[in-house]
């Protein structure tokens, strides 16, 4: 019986260690340590992953993971950023520890690029360059554009230091049409195209000789954009890399993709808060020995118009000031009777220490604040479903008293499959701004900066606060034109200003909304073949009103505006792609048609009141009797239908070849004239695999050659081929306008080559990236003469050649890289050269071109071109010199050239300005720019700094003429009043007609013309126009990363970092005063060259903090 059971028994026991064995083979436990390169330091987060399967976990803050493992040869994979993928196979162990290497390589970059398509940025043959979210936020700056500045080579940013936002002008390399406007690059959010301009109050410049309709800057369209819902900013800086954009593809494109949902299944939550102060700095160098007057000091100063009544004394000195500085010295024993001597409640004024008060200029400003709030919301089901939202809270109060501006932004993404061969994806963004009062900048008794200019230097800011605030800006004060009967506003007459009064009750204010997203679909269908279709719009709602009190300069009884602006872009896309590999996966081709049909809106609608019926109250109902308000309304339209193709080659991914083709019907130009073609050819081989550099010179890590050519065009506006009437002087009567139109006008047309090598070297330990390019943009759309016989003085025609010729060189370097410490340096220069080639077959080479800024300042400086030279140059008025060729023989007999020294004559020892402004004073362009990046980190302690610099360039300045001619800036100290023999020379004009030069020896007969209405005249343009070379710390960080360990010991803590910043700590330049960066502003343009009452640049310091859950 027992034999007959062992069988059994037997079996039994067989079955028991199948299935145990079994059991093994399906799941069993295996842990383990995960340590970096030196087998010590545990890494914490490392993901551990059994291969062929979704099963995995995480190491903790030691490095260990413990994991189920099934299967019967089970693999583990782990991978952890910035180290290489390692497997191992698990046998029979039940501990598997990995020792990980760091990678040789750094991951493939992609890049975002035209129409938002993503690509290695091995296979371009164009230049791109990538910045991340980080480089842009290291700051928080008001324009996040700023925190671009620098770091890309051929990106150009001008503003025009014009308030609180500051819109800035950006460009890529150089300027490519005629039509100012039309050279700003193409902004493109999520694939989408978004306006990126401003839309002006106005017409006018921000200088002005009569008028007070002056520009406000209310941001620009690429300044709504958050910061912290950036992902990744790619420059597309060339019109082969924007070739699939057509007609709106000239000027480059920033294309800019904004953050999505996390990838991995859970939900995370992020806290980034900041504040930031700013400071205006980087004053003019004043003068503070001398005080108001223009007598030299020949009399004493009086402020008043002095009786008996008001000082008690019958004899009193005679009313004798003047805005300049060109009177007598300051000493606390002088006693003169000043406009703070004045007691208000008693009516008696004393005389007050004649001193200079340091905050005649400077006091009305005051230490701005920003706040920074933001909190983002990213989660995701692991399973393809993911989705993010964030708010983020600024509040802003400048550096002038009443300004600043509030602004909230939403942004929402979500992205999910709807089965398994559709996919649905959206994005949405809302920016809402809010501003009582945004300064208005420039030079005219309306803005504050002509105010301060104006002031005089014993005169301390807080009388300017005291006269506003308690009242004293009135009417009867107004009307004291000489300070008589005790009476006074503290610049007296009927043209006064005071700057409180122009911060609390000269307002701009605004209310902007604006929406602007992407909602699409991406199908996988059958044969390799993807089909993707979205939507994008771009819609923005401003209400706008600018307050003028009564008794304001050019407005005595008061304005008040109301302004409504819509701007509204849609875009339909269509993209239809095939991707497939053959010949063994060594030929790899992508090919696609796509569509797109654009929609562009602009509406303005506006209402003004030229005078006020009761003072203070801003409504449109509020008008005098018999007087109507201003209405004005302005509309336009604009569609751009599109289709566009383009394939990609790889062969054995060394070889690269592209090719586009876009076509576009335009609505703004004729029939028979509105469809044009823009292709694109592009290539790249890899050095590195064609030579095989690995093996042959491994210190090569890559290389690359690239070449392009690019046809694209750059569009009119809508209704320029129209014919319209304008009111005419005659009650009823109609006019034509002064320009004909042609029907026949061709788009602008932009020829580009494009060469690049790109190499790295030592494991990306060292690399440079240089380019050279050649553009062409001919067609241009101008305006030529005509015979006025046809009624009309000009006409619109296709003529004219510019062309771009420039290099760009981007070096990056890691000189150390240790476990505990890294240093990297990045650094970036450019060249470009800006030329007229020609105009039109009429045109004399000897007429310049005149950049159509609004204003010539005056008419004493001017912005030319001329055909032949490098565009934007600056003439004006200069002092008179010596002719080519002239000499004097000295003592020695030696002939001395003295060409172009300053004519001096020898009579008055005086200079003379020329009679007309066409004297070359400098070109506005830079020879070349750049900017340098370099950062430490030491353990979880970093610190990276931000440097930008440009060589050459010229600007104007408006403040310094100002100053300076009125005596208040030093340059005007020396030979005040002891005189001096200025440098020079002396033009004899000998009895037969002849000319002859001796060095000039005569003392200056009247030191205040010498200086006032010669040499620092506010009309000598060689005086006022300087060198814009400088070098710029535009930005430092210093930031603590909490540690890992230390957070995942608290548990619910992913992440923390704390900062510290600063901006502008430093600017070395030649530049008088404020920022060696600008320009000015008219209408919706920013013009470089020219500086008319710019606000200071300031000095930011902020705090940062960002917490991860």
């Amino acid at each position: 019986m027992h034999l007959k059971l062992i069988p059994k028994v037997t079996l039994f026991a067989l079955l028991l260690t199948m299935v145990t064995i079994s059991a093994m083979a399906q799941s069993r436990e295996v842990k383990g340590t995960v340590f970096e390169q030196d087998g010590v330091t545990p890494i914490i987060g490392a993901t551990i992953m059994l291969k062929g399967s979704s099963s995995g976990t995480i190491t903790n803050i030691d490095g260990e993971y413990t994991m189920q493992v099934s299967g019967a040869n089970p693999v583990l994979v782990v991978q952890y950023l910035g180290f290489e993928s390692q497997e191992e196979a698990v046998g029979n162990r039940s501990v598997v520890n990995f020792v990980l290497k760091e990678e040789s390589f750094q991951l493939e970059d992609v890049v975002v690029t035209a129409l938002g398509l993503t690509r290695e940025q091995k296979s371009l043959g164009y230049a791109v360059t990538k910045v991340e979210a980080e480089d842009i936020t290291q700051v928080a700056n008001s324009n996040w554009l700023t925190g671009m500045a620098g770091k890309v080579a051929g990106l150009n940013m001008n503003g025009a230091s014009s308030g609180p936002i500051g819109s800035l002008r950006v460009t890529l390399r150089g300027d490519q049409s005629l039509t100012y406007g039309n050279n700003e690059a193409l902004f493109v959010v999520d694939g989408v195209p978004v306006r990126s301009g401003t839309t002006a109050t106005s017409s006018s410049s921000s200088y002005t000789n009569s008028g007070a309709d002056f520009p406000v800057d209310f941001g620009n369209g690429a300044s709504d954009i958050n910061p912290e819902d950036i992902a990744s900013v790619s420059v597309l800086k060339g019109p082969a890399a924007t070739a699939l954009y057509g007609s709106r593809a000239a000027n480059g494109a920033i294309v800019i993709t904004t953050k999505s949902g996390r990838k991995d299944k859970g939900v995370g939550v992020t806290v980034n808060t900041s504040i930031t102060t700013e400071k205006a700095g980087y004053w003019p160098d004043f003068q503070t020995e001398y005080g108001s007057g223009s007598d030299m000091g020949l009399n004493e100063f009086n402020f008043w118009t002095l009786t008996e009544a008001e000082t008690g004394l019958a004899d009193n000195p005679r009313r004798n000031l003047s805005r300049y500085a060109w009177g007598e010295k300051f000493s606390e024993d002088k006693l003169r009777y000043q406009y703070e001597g004045k007691d208000w409640d008693t009516g008696i004024i004393r005389r007050t220490p004649f001193v200079y008060q340091d905050d005649w200029y400077t006091g009305i400003f005051r230490t701005g604040v920003t706040y920074n709030n933001s909190v983002s919301v990213s989660g995701s089901n692991g399973q393809g479903t993911n989705t993010r939202f964030s708010v983020t809270d600024t509040r802003n109060d400048w550096i002038l008293p009443n300004t600043g501006y509030k602004r909230q932004a939403f942004s929402f993404s979500f992205e999910s499959p709807v089965n398994k061969w559709i996919k649905f994806n959206s994005k949405v963004n809302y920016y809402r701004t809010d501003s009582d009062n945004m300064p208005m900048a420039g030079y005219h008794e309306t803005t504050v900066m002509y105010n301060l200019m104006w002031g005089y230097n014993s005169n301390s800011m807080r009388n300017w606060k005291d006269e506003y605030f308690k009242g004293r800006f009135n009417e009867i004060n107004r009307n004291s034109n000489i300070s008589q009967d005790g009476n006074s506003l503290v610049v007296a007459g009927t043209g006064s200003y005071n700057p409180y009064r122009i911060l609390y009750e000269e307002l701009n204010s605004v209310d902007r909304d604006r929406v602007f997203g992407t909602a699409g679909f991406e199908v996988t269908l059958p044969y390799n073949f993807t089909l993707n279709v979205k939507s994008g719009i771009d819609y923005g709602s401003e209400f706008r009103t600018q307050r003028k009190p009564k008794l304001t300069a050019a407005w005595n009884n008061g304005m008040y505006r109301e302004v409504t602006l819509i701007n509204y872009e849609a875009n339909t896309d269509f993209l239809l792609q095939y991707k497939n590999n053959f010949v063994d996966d060594r030929l790899s081709f992508s090919g696609a048609f796509g569509g797109n049909s654009m929609v562009t809106e602009y509406k303005k609608n506006q209402i003004q009141l030229s005078e006020l019926d009761i003072p203070g109250v801003y409504h449109t109902a509020n008008v005098p009797a018999g007087i109507n308000p201003t209405p004005s309304n302005y509309r336009s339209k604009k569609m751009i239908n599109s289709l566009y193709g383009f394939f990609s080659l790889a062969w054995d991914d060394t070889y690269f070849l592209d090719i586009t083709g876009r076509n576009d019907w335009s609505s703004t130009l004729a029939r028979g004239y509105w469809s044009y073609f823009y292709p694109s050819v592009s290539g790249s081989v890899l050095l590195d695999q064609l030579l095989d550099f690995r093996s042959n010179l491994p210190a090569v890590t890559f290389a690359k050659l690239r070449i392009s050519w690019a046809n694209v065009g750059n569009d009119t506006s809508p209704y320029s081929l129209d014919q319209y009437y304008g009111q005419s002087a005659i009650p009823g009567g109609n006019s034509l306008q002064r320009t004909i139109p042609n029907p026949r006008i061709k788009p602008e047309n932009v020829e580009s080559w494009e060469f690049g090598l790109e190499a790295k070297f030592f494991q990306n330990r060292l690399g440079f990236d240089v380019n050279y390019y050649n553009t062409s943009a001919t067609n241009q759309i101008v305006s030529v003469d005509i015979d006025p016989i046809v009624g009309a003085s000009s006409m619109t025609v296709n003529a004219g050649e510019i062309t771009n010729k420039g290099v760009e060189i981007a070096l990056h370097a890691t000189p150390v890289k240790t476990r505990d410490f890294t240093w990297n340096v990045n650094l970036n220069w450019s060249k470009n050269k800006n030329k007229l080639v020609r105009m039109n077959d009429e045109w004399d080479p000897e007429q310049p071109l005149e950049t159509d800024m609004g204003t010539t300042i005056g008419g004493r400086l001017h912005v030319y071109s001329y055909v032949g030279q490098e565009m934007h140059q600056l003439y004006g008025f200069a002092l008179q010199k010596a002719p080519e060729g002239a000499f004097y023989t000295d003592d020695s007999g030696n002939k001395v050239d003295v060409s172009g020294q300053v004519l001096i004559d020898p009579v008055t020892g005086l200079p003379s300005l020329t009679s007309t402004a066409d004297n070359y004073l400098g070109k506005v362009n830079p020879d070349w720019r750049g900017g340098f990046n370099t950062s430490f980190r030491y353990k979880n302690l970093s610190l990276n700094m931000a440097f930008a610099y440009q060589w050459g360039g010229n600007r104007f300045s408006v403040s310094n003429g100002i100053l300076s001619y009125q005596g208040k800036l030093k340059n005007s100290l020396p030979g005040r009043y002891d005189g001096l023999v200025a440098q020079g020379v002396n033009e004899i004009t000998n009895s037969d007609g002849s000319k002859s030069y001796q060095p000039n020896n005569t003392v200056t007969e009247s030191i205040y013309t010498y200086y006032q209405a010669r040499t620092l005249d506010r009309y000598n343009g060689e005086a006022h126009t300087f060198n814009t070379s400088f070098l710029k710390l535009k930005e430092v960080r210093l930031e603590y990363e909490l540690p890992k360990s230390l957070c995942a010991r608290v548990g619910f803590l992913q992440g923390a970092n704390i900062a510290a910043y600063a901006t502008n700590l430093f600017s070395w330049d030649n530049w008088p005063q404020y920022d060696p960066e600008g320009g000015m502003m008219a209408g919706t343009n920013v013009f470089n060259g020219i500086e008319t009452g710019a606000f200071p640049m300031t000095r930011t310091y902020g705090f940062n903090l960002k917490l991860s859950f």
